[in-house]
């Protein structure tokens, strides 16, 4: 297993994407984990994405997989001073994919953005 670490700090009233290096290779994810600083009083919200591309966008949501839209009610998590774990495994089968988490700050204060994806990687076919 391989931890893919992100973190950054996503200026107030303001969004950033932060990307991981290429994935050579088939992989699956199998838990994201991210800590939300005290303050941030639910009002940073984190996305994250499979992308074909490097592309970090502030002014939007990245292209790519939302990881979180296909069951919940909706694709994001939020905290405050709190850890999120999930256990959130997806396969995917395709080389030079980026991993992206999205962050949107509505607060008036910047915020840390720290999170960790697990992959396993596979090996190509």
């Amino acid at each position: 297993m391989k931890t893919v670490s992100f973190s950054g700090s996503c200026p107030a009233r303001s969004n950033i994407t932060l990307v991981s290096q290429p994935m050579m290779r088939p992989f699956e994810l199998r838990r994201i984990c991210c800590r939300f600083p005290v303050g941030c009083v639910d009002l940073v919200k984190l996305r994250f994405y499979s992308s074909p591309d490097s592309d970090n966008p502030t002014a939007g949501p990245p292209n790519g997989l939302s990881m979180l839209a296909d069951y919940g009610q909706v694709d994001y998590i939020i905290g405050d001073g709190d850890e999120k774990q999930m256990e959130h495994e997806l396969e995917i089968n395709h080389t030079s994919t980026y991993l992206k988490v999205y962050a949107q700050n509505d607060d008036y204060f910047a915020h840390l953005v720290d999170v960790q994806m697990y992959i396993e990687p596979k090996e190509s076919e």
